[in-house]
């Protein structure tokens, strides 16, 4: 029986102006004065060696193990300008890639529909193969590599950079290559690759001198519809491919030498859901595993009420309505603190009547609380009865949280009707834009 994974993802990519390397770590920058969508942090800088490498036939030789979930790049907490882009996906570039405790397997998404990988080579050769035998020569540097799914295409830009090359005794003319491959994750359909593997060797010397290689991989064919699926959602064609790396010296003697650089692997789930309906899915046909975040930023002018209604549900349940009245708290929070965290929102498009349902609800909620009247504002505007969670998810107002006996949790509150509209079309377009289908999910982020 084929077991068919969740899909929570969405990317876009043009071919990027690659930048120049800029080491990323663990430690938070300072607040900067400009607009920062992303955590930036910083580790070593450029050209910098790497440790000393220890005798690698005293090491334990790596062991693949399961693929850990994916790290996001995720809001900075400053006080900077507005970021009305934030939500839109970006290609991920190589000065963006930064270690993920340590974890050569994990990798690191900026957006469903761009990841990197990061892994620190070494590499040794001996006199001799016993174990006794000097170290006769060694290498090291530190590879990265960065997925871009293409926009309006079902293509992979695969970009690697070699940087901080350390050698000692070893001829700079040596080899060093890379290996990719691409293959269907599912053996029973049609999906395949273009090109099953890559290979791209260069000698040190050429590595130091054009440390990036570019690679571009199209994908094609389909998995066999899942029996358990919707009707729409098998129409999508939803197809899953694993995107192979591994590093190797050329002819190196194997028995002494010994390279040290775990293979990475990612997957990737391509789709014909954006062809169906745009309003639904666009950015690339392809998109990479990852529960990304739609950023919310309350010092936003145009969506500063709606805005301030998650802060509240998120961080405040009690104060909001219904609020605690029926629930116990909302999900969705993927805020820095990580006690109120919970479980992601879950999209839902091909039920309208669920989706009008939430919306009902929600409106009833606020006849109850402000009146028949609540529409009616003293400026002669009008209002709007805001929600979250949003309407168009598994999470609504019309909806029971999963595994519990609680009612709905959820807040209203009447937002003037501009904010409300622009804030729902943000929403939106996130989700088409990042190619969060059907049952994919992802967290809000709150900026304050």
């Amino acid at each position: 029986m084929k077991i068919r994974r969740p899909v929570r993802v969405a990317l876009s990519l043009s071919l990027i102006a690659f930048t120049t390397l800029s080491s990323i770590g663990t430690a938070q920058a300072a607040p900067s004065a400009g607009p920062a969508p992303l955590e930036a942090f910083r580790e070593i800088p450029v050209g910098s060696a790497l440790s000393d490498i220890p005798d690698l036939r005293k090491i334990p030789a790596t062991i693949p193990v399961t693929m850990p979930e994916p790290r996001t790049l995720v809001p900075r907490q400053a006080n900077t300008a507005a970021l009305p882009d934030v939500n839109t996906p970006a290609p991920m570039t190589f000065d963006e890639c930064y270690p993920n405790h340590r974890d050569p397997y994990a990798y690191i998404v900026k957006n469903p529909l761009a990841a990197c990988q990061l892994t620190d080579l070494r590499y040794q050769r001996y006199a001799c193969p016993e174990a006794s035998c000097p170290v006769v020569a060694s290498a090291s540097a530190r590879v990265i590599v960065i997925r871009n799914a293409q926009p309006d295409q079902r293509r992979v830009v695969v970009g690697h950079q070699v940087v901080n090359w350390r050698v000692d005794n070893l001829p700079e003319t040596t080899r060093f290559g890379i290996g990719m491959t691409c293959l269907p994750q599912y053996p029973t359909g049609t999906a395949a690759c273009d090109v099953p593997e890559i290979k791209v060797a260069k000698s040190i010397a050429e590595w130091k001198a054009e440390p990036t290689d570019l690679q571009v991989f199209t994908m094609r064919g389909e998995d066999l519809p899942s029996a358990t699926d919707i009707p729409q959602v098998q129409a999508e064609k939803r197809t899953w491919y694993s995107q192979g790396r591994y590093l190797y010296f050329e002819d190196s003697p194997s028995d002494n030498a010994r390279l040290e650089a775990p293979p990475v692997v990612i997957g990737v789930r391509c789709d014909v859901a954006r062809l169906r309906d745009s309003r639904y899915a666009r950015g690339s046909d392809c998109v990479f595993p990852t529960t990304h975040s739609f950023v919310v930023d309350t010092r936003d002018p145009k969506i500063h009420d709606s805005a301030l209604l998650v802060d509240a549900a998120m961080n405040n349940f009690s104060t909001t309505y219904p609020g605690p009245l029926e629930g116990r708290f909302v999900p969705g929070n993927k805020g820095p603190n990580s006690a109120a965290r919970n479980y992601p929102l879950t999209r839902r498009y091909y039920d309208q009547a669920a989706t009008d349902a939430n919306q009902a609800r929600a409106e009833q909620s606020c006849v109850a609380r402000w009146g028949a009247g609540y529409r009616t504002r003293p400026d002669g505007q009008t209002n709007d009865c805001a929600v979250y969670p949003f309407n168009g998810t598994i999470d609504g107002a019309n909806q029971s949280p999963p595994g519990t006996p609680d009612g709905a949790s959820y807040a209203v509150k009447p937002v003037l009707t501009a904010d409300n509209k622009e804030f729902t079309d943000r929403v939106d377009r996130f989700v088409a834009e990042n190619h969060i289908l059907q049952g994919d999910q992802y967290w809000v982020w709150v900026l304050k």
